[in-house]
């Protein structure tokens, strides 16, 4: 696995896992996900029912690509405006787009695993918190549903758990580990 970064400024920023075999880290991957006319269209036609169910009131795979266009933008800029307002420490940070990823979560913890999206959005983005204004993402998804049951959403779960697991194991705790981490 490898780490990258995405916009860092000493122990503050985004960072991203590259799996093994992957030619793109995950938060390229994600974003060049979804901002694909083709890829977004084939997501939501095979996730019809998911899309129709009423979670996010009926809508139709056209308005659904729209939509996700939208968001998209959406969370990037807000990625980079809380990434710098964290940096100049000018009151916002990370933190107040990643929440926990359990609903329930209230106390920050180690390694704690997150997720951002913006307000009534599907999209989530999914990291593994080091510090208020730090963290490694993991991947994306589209969510149409309440629970993480589709094996799209499960398969972002594993990656959470995995690399929660792959930085212990190579000690790596703080930003500042991901500041002097090298590859094998």
């Amino acid at each position: 696995m490898k780490i990258v970064c995405i916009f860092v400024e000493g122990n503050n920023g985004l960072w991203s896992i590259q799996l093994p075999g992957e030619p793109q880290h995950e938060f390229d991957k994600f974003f060049n996900a979804i901002n694909d006319v083709e890829w977004l269209k084939n997501f939501f036609t095979r996730n019809e029912d998911d899309l129709c169910s009423g979670y996010f009131r009926q809508v139709n795979v056209n308005n659904a690509v729209l939509k996700t266009f939208e968001e998209a933008a959406g969370m990037e800029d807000a990625l980079y405006t809380y990434w710098e307002q964290g940096c100049l420490h000018r009151g916002g940070s990370l933190e107040h787009l990643f929440k926990p990823l359990h609903n329930f979560e209230y106390a920050v913890g180690f390694h704690q695993k997150s997720k951002a999206r913006l307000r009534n959005g599907w999209l989530r983005l999914y990291a593994i918190r080091l510090d208020r204004n730090c963290f490694l993402v993991t991947g994306g998804a589209i969510k149409l549903t309440q629970d993480m049951h589709r094996p799209h959403l499960q398969q972002e779960l594993r990656k959470l758990a995995i690399t929660k697991g792959w930085l212990q194991e190579q000690g790596i705790h703080f930003p500042e580990d991901l500041n002097t981490y090298q590859e094998d």
